[in-house]
């Protein structure tokens, strides 16, 4: 059986091999979703799915990924190129980097609750979507 770690590294092969599919074979169909996340593994899928478009040459740096009992916390960076919409903002050909973290629960060598916070204010400033501020 694979250790907590060894699944959520998975779960970033998963995402980052651009097949929402993927993450079938890391996730319980029953999967449970909080903030960034959604709901449910369709929810999931559905997000990661619109940010693959948006971001279709993304790579994902583990930074830190910390494992207790059944629980696994991840710090990881974030990059690629704007290419398609993302949140209503039309592609601006930018370049993002950005960090997010993840608490990942694993029962029997798949993620059964998944809790996700990406820093979506670096996102929408490196595309374009926000003013930035005029000086004093």
């Amino acid at each position: 059986m694979k250790d907590t770690k060894e699944v959520a590294r998975a779960f970033y092969e998963a995402v980052e091999s651009k097949d929402v599919n993927a993450l079938d074979a890391v996730c319980s169909p029953d999967l449970r979703g909080h903030a960034g996340a959604g709901a449910t593994l369709r929810d999931l899928k559905q997000s990661i799915g619109g940010f693959v478009v948006a971001f279709p040459d993304h790579r994902i740096e583990i930074r830190h990924l910390v494992a207790e009992g059944d629980l696994v916390s991840t710090w990881v960076m974030y990059s690629g190129t704007h290419l398609a919409p993302f949140a209503g903002v039309p592609a601006s050909g930018a370049r993002v980097r950005f960090a997010a973290w993840d608490l990942i629960r694993v029962e029997d060598g798949r993620i059964v609750e998944l809790t996700q916070y990406c820093d979506l204010f670096t996102i929408m400033n490196q595309i374009g979507a926000l003013a930035t501020a005029a000086p004093a």
